[in-house]
């Protein structure tokens, strides 16, 4: 191997070394996502609004009513987002029977003082309703997320802490499970301590979306990260590695020792 081959065949094997530490989570990533498409059918129905109607908060899952409610409790206030909000206490009934009772969480009821906030968009993204469809087995179910933390952020002037914030990654949650038969269960995870089902289950929200194996936020591309570094480094050093790499001298040597064997 000339000197030239040599330089650019290390140069190659260092752009990948320095790349593998944030490419092999971003590949991971990508895996988890074709895992999660692959096994499961999931729908948001938070998503299913027009204009200012949220979606409903009741749902009809297999002839199972799952409804919420509230009942305002304290004097309103105004959140992060200036919005008028009214402390209240959310009931969430799945046939009529109470299972999950939030006390003092805001709920806004109008938006520009005049236009009746409805259904699921009351609530802020602190509860969320979920249809998953397990394509390999028949357990399908509707969740119900409810964000247990960081639900409650207050209005706040430039250079102050907003009151109320809690960093995505010491969010709590707890997820309502009904399955077809109307068998109600529950699980509490944390951001830190979630399964990769229950990654799917959080809602996204301004600090970008949720992933399994990146850190949260990890969302608007720029040319620098992740397009130049890493991936353009580590596609360059694969390259470098595979034009340089001493096939010939490999050969010869294996060649050699088969002979002298």
């Amino acid at each position: 191997m000339n000197h030239k081959k040599r330089k650019r065949l290390i140069i190659g094997i260092l752009l990948l070394i320095v790349s593998l530490p944030s490419m092999t989570p971003m590949l991971m990533e990508i895996a988890y996502k074709t895992e999660m498409d692959t096994r499961y059918d999931i729908d948001e129905l938070n998503s299913h609004r027009t204009d200012y109607a949220g979606a409903p908060d009741d749902a009809n899952y297999y002839g199972h009513i799952i409804r919420a409610s509230h009942i305002t409790t304290g004097e309103p206030y105004f959140n992060a987002w200036d919005r008028l909000v009214h402390p209240s206490d959310i009931r969430i009934t799945v046939n009529g029977e109470t299972v999950e009772t939030l006390n003092g969480y805001p709920v806004q009821l109008l938006e520009y003082e005049e236009l009746a906030v409805e259904g699921l968009d009351r609530y802020n993204g602190a509860i969320t309703y979920w249809t998953v469809e397990d394509k390999f087995t028949d357990r399908d179910f509707f969740a119900i997320t409810v964000s247990r933390n960081g639900y409650d952020m207050r209005f706040h002037r430039d250079g102050e802490v907003m009151p109320g914030y809690v960093d995505m990654e010491d969010r709590e949650f707890k997820l309502i499970k009904i399955a077809k038969d109307g068998t109600v269960s529950e699980q509490l995870f944390t951001f830190e301590n979630k399964s990769k089902l229950q990654t799917q289950l959080i809602t996204e929200d301004f600090i970008g979306p949720i992933h399994y194996y990146l850190p949260p936020g990890y969302y608007y591309p720029s040319l620098l990260y992740p397009l130049l570094y890493p991936r353009v480094t580590a596609i360059a050093g694969l390259g470098l590695i595979l034009f340089n790499f001493p096939y010939g001298a490999v050969k010869r040597r294996h060649t050699k020792d088969e002979l002298i064997n």
